[in-house]
């Protein structure tokens, strides 16, 4: 899998919370599961670009190019991890929101009861 791929799929799974019946446990559940199993992916994705995008801003400052360049020069060559962290935050905020859905209707069928 892409990261591209992997970011559209994440992006559809949180469009598909955003119409999903907030008391629906299992559709609920499902989508928490399936958006972090995508979320552990891009992690290392983001590592990789992390990685590549330190050691280029690390080559440029031995170049004498200075810090605050070497890292717009990084960003440049890297769009990627920009759009991997933005993406990435806006998904565990969904995954933050579905527990909270998931733990109220946890609350209210033991109170139920």
């Amino acid at each position: 899998m892409s990261h591209k791929s992997a970011i559209d799929n994440l992006l559809s799974l949180c469009t598909e919370y955003m119409n999903t019946d907030t008391t629906d446990g299992e559709k609920l559940n499902t989508l928490l599961r399936d958006i972090s199993g995508i979320l552990f992916y891009l992690e290392t994705v983001r590592s990789d670009y992390h990685n590549k995008w330190s050691q280029f801003v690390t080559l440029k400052i031995e170049q004498k190019i200075s810090v605050a360049r070497a890292q717009v020069e990084a960003d440049v060559k890297y769009p990627e991890l920009y759009e991997l962290r933005r993406t990435m935050d806006g998904a565990y905020n969904v995954v933050n929101a579905i527990r909270s859905n998931l733990s109220y209707l946890k609350s209210e069928i033991h109170n139920a009861r």
